[in-house]
C-alpha cells in the first residue's frame, strides 16, 4: 500500500499565533494609556490651600470677622468642624449667622452676618464672571490671531491661490 504524499513529506514547524491573552493584555494596556492621557488633560481641582487662598480674602472683603484658634481648646473645636465650607446656624434671636472653619492654614474661623454672606456670594459670582470673561477674551484673541495669520498667508501668496488651487497643490509650496 502506498503512503499518501502529504504523510511522507517532512513536517514544517507550525507557526504559533499569538495567544489571545497577549492580545487582550495589549488591548487593555492601550485603552488604559489612552484613558490616562485623557484624564491628564482635565484641569486638576484646587488644593485645600488654594481654596483657602481664594475664599478667605473674599470673606474678609465681604465683612466676615476672623477669629483665631489661639488656644488648644479652640484648635480642637476647629479641627472637629467641616473645613473650608461656608455654613450657617440660627442664633437665639432667629438671625442667621455664617461661619467657615480653616483648621489647616490660618487656623481660624470666619464669622459673618446675613449681609456679609450676601456680599460674599456677590463677590463669588463676580469672580466667576470675570473668569468666564477672561476665557472668552482669550478665545477671541486666539481666533483673531488665526485670522491674521490667514490674511498674512494670503498677502504673501504671489499667485493669489490658496494652498490648494484649481490644479492641485499650489506650485510654490
Amino acid at each position: 500500500m502506498a503512503t499518501p504524499l502529504f504523510l511522507s513529506m517532512p513536517k514544517e514547524p507550525m507557526r504559533q499565533r499569538p495567544s489571545t491573552s497577549v492580545a487582550v493584555a495589549f488591548l487593555i494596556a492601550t485603552v488604559s494609556a489612552a484613558l490616562f492621557g485623557c484624564a491628564s488633560l482635565q484641569p486638576q481641582p484646587p488644593t485645600p490651600q488654594q481654596q483657602a487662598e481664594q475664599i478667605e480674602p473674599m470673606l474678609s472683603a465681604a465683612g466676615f470677622r476672623m477669629l483665631p484658634a489661639d488656644t488648644p481648646e479652640r484648635q480642637k473645636q476647629l479641627d472637629s468642624l467641616l473645613p473650608l465650607q461656608v455654613q450657617y446656624y440660627i442664633g437665639k434671636t432667629g438671625n442667621l449667622h455664617y461661619w467657615m472653619a480653616d483648621p489647616d492654614y490660618c487656623k481660624c474661623m470666619y464669622i459673618g452676618t446675613e449681609e456679609a454672606y450676601q456680599k460674599y456670594e456677590k463677590l463669588k459670582v463676580d469672580e466667576q464672571f470675570q473668569e468666564k470673561e477672561g476665557e472668552i477674551s482669550q478665545r477671541n484673541l486666539e481666533a483673531q490671531q488665526l485670522e491674521d495669520m490667514d490674511m498674512q498667508e494670503d498677502m504673501f501668496n504671489p499667485y493669489g491661490l490658496g494652498l490648494v488651487g484649481p490644479m492641485g497643490p499650489a506650485m510654490y509650496w
